[in-house]
C-alpha cells in the first residue's frame, strides 16, 4: 500500500491552524486573567463602598468610639504580650487609693513613692497627700478609691458620692495644675464579697453616677467594670481584694483610658 503524501501546502495550512489556535488560546487565557483581576478589584471597590456607606450612617462620636475601643483592646493585649511596657507607662504617674491600690507597690509593680494608698483609704484622704504629690510632680494621677467610701455610709447615694469626688478632684487639680487626673471606677465586689456590706451590690450605681459627673465636668473617667468581670478569677477569696496577676490588667486598662482621653 502506498503512503499518501502530504503536500507542502496542506502542511503549511496545518501549521497556520495550529498557530492560530495557540494565539486564540493565549488571548483567552490573558482575557480570563484580566477579567478575574478586574472582578477582584471590583469586589474590593464594592466592599469599600459598603464600608463608606456604613460610615455615612454613623456619626463622628460613634466612629471615634470604635477607634477608642480598638486602642483599648491593644493596650489590654499588652498585659499578656509585654507586661513591662504596661508598667513603664507609669514612670511619670502617681496612684492614690485604698487597700486594693496598695498592691501596686506591695507587689513591687510600681515604686513606693508613686503609690499613695492605705487600708481603709477614702476619697476624702486626698489632702494628706498634697505635699508628697507636689514633690513628686507627676504628669498623671490615678484615683483608685471607693470600696470603703461605699461601705461607711457617708454618701448614701451614687450622686452624693459623685459630688464629693467632684469636690476633691477640683481641689486636687488646684494643687497640681499641670497634672492630668483620672478617676477610676470602683472595682466591683464579687462572690462572697457582695455579702460583706449591704451596699456593695450597689457599686454599679455609684460608678454610673461618677461617670455621669465626670462627663458633665470634663474629668477623665476610667471604667474598670468589664475588665474586672473578665478577670473575676483573679480576685482573692474574700471577693473584694485582688491577686497579683490582676494588677497588670488593671494597669493596662488605666493606660487605655489615658489613650482614649
Amino acid at each position: 500500500m502506498k503512503k499518501r503524501k502530504v503536500s507542502p501546502q496542506s502542511g503549511k495550512k496545518w501549521m497556520i491552524l495550529t498557530a492560530v489556535t495557540l494565539v486564540v488560546a493565549v488571548v483567552l487565557v490573558v482575557f480570563f486573567i484580566q477579567w478575574r483581576s478586574v472582578r477582584e478589584e471590583q469586589e474590593k471597590v464594592d466592599k469599600g463602598v459598603a464600608y463608606l456607606t456604613k460610615l455615612e450612617k454613623q456619626n463622628v462620636s460613634e466612629i471615634g468610639k470604635s477607634i477608642d475601643e480598638i486602642r483599648a483592646e491593644q493596650n489590654l493585649a499588652l498585659a499578656d504580650s509585654d507586661e513591662s511596657a504596661v508598667w513603664s507607662s507609669f514612670e511619670n504617674a502617681a496612684v492614690l487609693g485604698d487597700s486594693r491600690a496598695v498592691g501596686f507597690s506591695f507587689h513591687e509593680f510600681l515604686p513606693e513613692d508613686r503609690v499613695m494608698a492605705q487600708g481603709g483609704g477614702k476619697i476624702t484622704d486626698l489632702p494628706q497627700y498634697y505635699d508628697q504629690l507636689k514633690a513628686l510632680n507627676p504628669k498623671a494621677v490615678f484615683l483608685c478609691f471607693g470600696l470603703n467610701d461605699v461601705g461607711i455610709g457617708l454618701w448614701p447615694t451614687g450622686e452624693e458620692y459623685a459630688a464629693e469626688c467632684d469636690k476633691q478632684i477640683a481641689a486636687l487639680q488646684a494643687e497640681l495644675p499641670d497634672a492630668t487626673i483620672y478617676l477610676n471606677s470602683i472595682l466591683p465586689a464579687v462572690g462572697v464579697g457582695l455579702e460583706a456590706d449591704p451596699d456593695y451590690p450597689r457599686i454599679g450605681e455609684y460608678n454610673e453616677a461618677m461617670k455621669t459627673m465626670a462627663e458633665e465636668k470634663g474629668y477623665h473617667f476610667i471604667d474598670n467594670t468589664q475588665m474586672a468581670q473578665e478577670h473575676q478569677d483573679l480576685y482573692q477569696e474574700d471577693g473584694l481584694h485582688v491577686q497579683p496577676d490582676f494588677y497588670k490588667y488593671w494597669a493596662a486598662n488605666m493606660m487605655a483610658g489615658v489613650n482614649e482621653s
